[in-house]
């Protein structure tokens, strides 16, 4: 069975603004994830696409927008109240870490689904116990 691989805001916006300096790595990394099931957030979607948005343009935001909200391979998560206060859990526990309350709902949720690997650039993964990719 194909292993469940979360994906983060920075792989989004690395896949999709080709001036970021992570991009032929995402690219490539993408690529040799294909076999594994991506899942990701509605709070991360919400993230990249704001992000993709300011870095490369509206119709670059609109292709990523379109890819992650029509894509039948990946699995979007949506952030509800259980999810919010784990997420608040993490974000109060780690109150010596730097992390983004929207990192905090990515770790609730790998949590969660007992999702052991991101793909990301974000090494705050890897500090909250996350194996991190590529």
């Amino acid at each position: 069975m194909p292993e469940r691989i979360f994906v983060d805001t920075g792989a989004w916006i690395a896949l999709y603004v080709p001036r970021d300096v992570h991009h032929q790595e995402a690219r490539a990394a993408w690529e040799e994830l294909a076999h594994h099931h991506a899942v990701t957030t509605n709070y991360v979607i919400t993230e990249a696409i704001t992000a993709v948005r300011r870095l490369a343009g509206h119709r670059r935001a609109i292709e990523l927008g379109e890819a992650l909200l029509k894509s039948r391979a990946l699995r979007r998560l949506y952030i509800d109240e259980p999810l919010e206060r784990a997420a608040w859990a993490f974000f109060t526990k780690y109150n010596d870490q730097d992390f983004s309350f929207t990192d905090c709902t990515s770790f609730a949720v790998m949590t969660a689904e007992k999702i052991k690997k991101a793909f990301t650039f974000d090494r705050d993964f890897q500090i909250a116990g996350f194996q991190v990719l590529p």
